[in-house]
Protein backbone atom coordinates (compact mmCIF):
# COMPACT_ATOMS: atom_id res chain seq x y z
CA UNK A 1 0.00 0.00 0.00
CA UNK A 2 2.91 2.09 0.74
CA UNK A 3 3.85 2.54 -2.66
CA UNK A 4 4.57 0.61 -6.46
CA UNK A 5 6.63 -2.82 -6.63
CA UNK A 6 7.84 -3.51 -9.74
CA UNK A 7 10.64 -6.26 -10.75
CA UNK A 8 13.57 -4.98 -12.47
CA UNK A 9 14.72 -6.41 -15.72
CA UNK A 10 18.08 -7.77 -13.93
CA UNK A 11 16.00 -9.30 -11.36
CA UNK A 12 15.54 -6.70 -8.23
CA UNK A 13 12.59 -5.07 -7.25
CA UNK A 14 12.04 -1.60 -6.48
CA UNK A 15 9.68 0.30 -4.39
CA UNK A 16 8.52 3.75 -5.76
CA UNK A 17 5.54 6.21 -4.39
CA UNK A 18 2.57 6.50 -6.24
CA UNK A 19 1.57 9.45 -8.51
CA UNK A 20 -0.80 12.22 -7.79
CA UNK A 21 -1.31 13.43 -4.24
CA UNK A 22 -1.61 9.96 -2.68
CA UNK A 23 3.00 10.30 -3.06
CA UNK A 24 2.90 12.57 -0.72
CA UNK A 25 2.31 9.86 2.14
CA UNK A 26 4.36 7.30 -0.13
CA UNK A 27 7.31 9.50 -0.32
CA UNK A 28 6.96 9.52 3.76
CA UNK A 29 6.67 5.89 3.60
CA UNK A 30 9.63 4.73 1.52
CA UNK A 31 11.51 7.02 3.27
CA UNK A 32 10.89 5.83 6.53
CA UNK A 33 11.48 2.41 5.06
CA UNK A 34 14.55 3.72 4.16
CA UNK A 35 15.99 4.92 6.69
CA UNK A 36 14.51 1.64 8.67
CA UNK A 37 16.86 -0.39 6.55
CA UNK A 38 20.11 1.79 6.98
CA UNK A 39 19.50 1.59 10.75
CA UNK A 40 19.10 -2.39 10.51
CA UNK A 41 21.88 -2.76 8.42
CA UNK A 42 22.59 -6.41 7.28
CA UNK A 43 21.29 -9.55 8.69
CA UNK A 44 20.47 -12.59 7.71
CA UNK A 45 16.27 -11.69 8.96
CA UNK A 46 16.17 -8.94 6.38
CA UNK A 47 15.87 -8.62 2.67
CA UNK A 48 19.19 -7.04 1.28
CA UNK A 49 18.92 -3.33 -0.09
CA UNK A 50 20.34 -2.92 -3.34
CA UNK A 51 20.12 0.85 -3.72
CA UNK A 52 18.07 3.89 -2.69
CA UNK A 53 17.63 7.12 -5.13
CA UNK A 54 17.10 9.87 -3.55
CA UNK A 55 15.79 12.15 -6.09
CA UNK A 56 12.80 9.66 -7.07
CA UNK A 57 12.31 8.46 -3.66
CA UNK A 58 13.41 4.63 -4.99
CA UNK A 59 14.35 1.79 -2.91
CA UNK A 60 15.49 -1.40 -4.99
CA UNK A 61 16.07 -4.31 -3.29
CA UNK A 62 16.84 -7.91 -3.32
CA UNK A 63 13.77 -10.16 -5.22
CA UNK A 64 12.51 -12.98 -2.93
CA UNK A 65 11.88 -16.19 -5.24
CA UNK A 66 9.26 -18.00 -2.78
CA UNK A 67 7.11 -14.88 -2.42
CA UNK A 68 5.47 -14.83 0.99
CA UNK A 69 4.88 -16.85 3.86
CA UNK A 70 1.10 -16.70 3.96
CA UNK A 71 1.23 -17.68 0.20
CA UNK A 72 3.43 -20.16 0.50
CA UNK A 73 2.00 -22.35 2.90
CA UNK A 74 -1.62 -21.79 1.51
CA UNK A 75 -1.67 -22.20 -2.09
CA UNK A 76 1.78 -24.25 -2.68
CA UNK A 77 0.23 -26.29 0.32
CA UNK A 78 3.82 -26.43 1.49
CA UNK A 79 3.91 -29.19 4.37
CA UNK A 80 6.84 -29.82 6.39
CA UNK A 81 8.17 -31.51 9.30
CA UNK A 82 7.31 -30.04 12.81
CA UNK A 83 11.23 -29.03 13.46
CA UNK A 84 11.35 -27.25 10.61
CA UNK A 85 8.08 -25.25 11.39
CA UNK A 86 9.61 -24.43 14.75
CA UNK A 87 12.71 -22.96 12.44
CA UNK A 88 10.29 -20.26 11.02
CA UNK A 89 8.74 -19.82 14.24
CA UNK A 90 12.46 -19.32 15.75
CA UNK A 91 13.34 -17.21 12.61
CA UNK A 92 10.18 -15.37 12.94
CA UNK A 93 11.04 -13.95 16.10
CA UNK A 94 14.68 -13.25 15.69
CA UNK A 95 13.45 -10.40 12.67
CA UNK A 96 11.23 -9.22 15.33
CA UNK A 97 13.92 -8.90 17.92
CA UNK A 98 15.99 -6.95 15.38
CA UNK A 99 13.07 -4.57 15.04
CA UNK A 100 13.20 -3.80 18.97
CA UNK A 101 16.81 -3.55 19.12
CA UNK A 102 16.91 -0.60 16.81
CA UNK A 103 13.75 0.91 18.10
CA UNK A 104 11.11 0.25 15.36
CA UNK A 105 8.18 -1.37 15.78
CA UNK A 106 6.49 -3.04 12.46
CA UNK A 107 3.03 -2.13 13.29
CA UNK A 108 1.79 -5.16 10.92
CA UNK A 109 2.97 -8.23 11.32
CA UNK A 110 1.42 -10.90 9.44
CA UNK A 111 2.55 -13.96 7.78
CA UNK A 112 2.50 -11.47 4.20
CA UNK A 113 5.34 -9.77 5.56
CA UNK A 114 7.60 -12.28 6.06
CA UNK A 115 9.31 -13.41 2.55
CA UNK A 116 10.93 -16.63 1.77
CA UNK A 117 14.37 -16.54 0.15
CA UNK A 118 15.53 -18.97 -2.20
CA UNK A 119 16.83 -21.61 0.85
CA UNK A 120 13.05 -20.94 2.07
CA UNK A 121 14.73 -18.70 5.41
CA UNK A 122 12.45 -16.31 6.32
CA UNK A 123 12.95 -12.48 6.40
CA UNK A 124 11.05 -9.66 8.01
CA UNK A 125 9.93 -7.11 5.63
CA UNK A 126 7.83 -3.94 4.48
CA UNK A 127 8.65 -1.22 6.81
CA UNK A 128 6.68 1.45 4.85
CA UNK A 129 4.13 2.23 7.72
CA UNK A 130 6.78 1.44 10.94
CA UNK A 131 7.36 3.30 13.75
CA UNK A 132 10.71 4.71 13.99
CA UNK A 133 11.63 5.65 17.35
CA UNK A 134 8.74 6.48 18.19
CA UNK A 135 7.23 8.36 14.56
CA UNK A 136 3.61 7.73 14.16
CA UNK A 137 2.84 5.02 11.91
CA UNK A 138 0.61 5.11 8.99
CA UNK A 139 -0.27 0.73 9.09
CA UNK A 140 -1.95 -1.19 11.87
CA UNK A 141 -2.72 -4.48 12.11
CA UNK A 142 -5.54 -6.51 10.83
CA UNK A 143 -8.46 -7.87 12.69
CA UNK A 144 -6.68 -11.14 13.46
CA UNK A 145 -3.74 -9.55 14.42
CA UNK A 146 -4.77 -7.08 16.42
CA UNK A 147 -5.34 -7.25 20.29
CA UNK A 148 -9.25 -6.73 21.65
CA UNK A 149 -9.97 -3.28 21.91
CA UNK A 150 -7.07 -1.86 19.83
CA UNK A 151 -7.78 1.55 18.00
CA UNK A 152 -5.87 2.37 15.06
CA UNK A 153 -5.69 6.02 16.40
CA UNK A 154 -3.90 4.71 19.51
CA UNK A 155 0.16 4.93 19.38
CA UNK A 156 1.50 1.49 18.87
CA UNK A 157 3.08 -0.57 21.65
CA UNK A 158 5.84 -3.76 21.88
CA UNK A 159 2.64 -5.16 22.61
CA UNK A 160 0.54 -4.81 19.46
CA UNK A 161 3.57 -6.78 17.66
CA UNK A 162 4.13 -9.36 20.00
CA UNK A 163 0.20 -9.98 20.18
CA UNK A 164 0.17 -10.12 15.95
CA UNK A 165 3.86 -12.21 16.37
CA UNK A 166 1.14 -14.67 18.49
CA UNK A 167 -0.91 -14.83 15.47
CA UNK A 168 1.69 -15.42 13.10
CA UNK A 169 3.21 -18.28 14.64
CA UNK A 170 -0.30 -19.68 15.09
CA UNK A 171 -0.46 -19.80 11.16
CA UNK A 172 2.71 -21.18 11.01
CA UNK A 173 2.04 -24.26 13.16
CA UNK A 174 -1.50 -24.98 12.49
CA UNK A 175 -1.21 -23.34 8.31
CA UNK A 176 -4.65 -21.76 8.88
CA UNK A 177 -5.73 -18.22 10.69
CA UNK A 178 -7.35 -17.76 13.99
CA UNK A 179 -10.80 -18.40 13.11
CA UNK A 180 -10.89 -19.13 9.32
CA UNK A 181 -14.84 -19.49 8.91
CA UNK A 182 -15.74 -16.23 10.87
CA UNK A 183 -15.79 -12.53 9.90
CA UNK A 184 -13.66 -9.75 10.88
CA UNK A 185 -16.33 -8.37 13.34
CA UNK A 186 -16.73 -11.78 14.84
CA UNK A 187 -13.13 -12.23 15.57
CA UNK A 188 -13.30 -9.01 16.69
CA UNK A 189 -15.69 -10.36 19.46
CA UNK A 190 -13.96 -13.61 20.65
CA UNK A 191 -10.74 -11.96 21.16
CA UNK A 192 -12.80 -8.77 23.22
CA UNK A 193 -14.58 -11.97 25.11
CA UNK A 194 -11.28 -13.99 25.49
CA UNK A 195 -12.19 -16.52 23.01
CA UNK A 196 -8.91 -17.98 21.20
CA UNK A 197 -7.95 -20.67 19.37
CA UNK A 198 -7.51 -24.15 21.38
CA UNK A 199 -3.67 -24.55 21.45
CA UNK A 200 -4.17 -27.58 23.77
CA UNK A 201 -3.23 -30.10 20.93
Amino acid sequence: ASGILEILPYGDVMKSPWPGQSGKDSHRDITIENEIYRKLGRHSRLIKIVGWDLQDCALTMEYMPNGNLQAFLLIKNDTVAGTQRLRRVQEAAEGIQLLYNADVLHCDINPKNFLLDAHLGLKIADFGGSSLTGSKPSACSEQRFSLPDKCWRDPPTVQDDLFALGTTIYFIIIYQLPFPGLSEGEVEENYRNHKFPDVSK
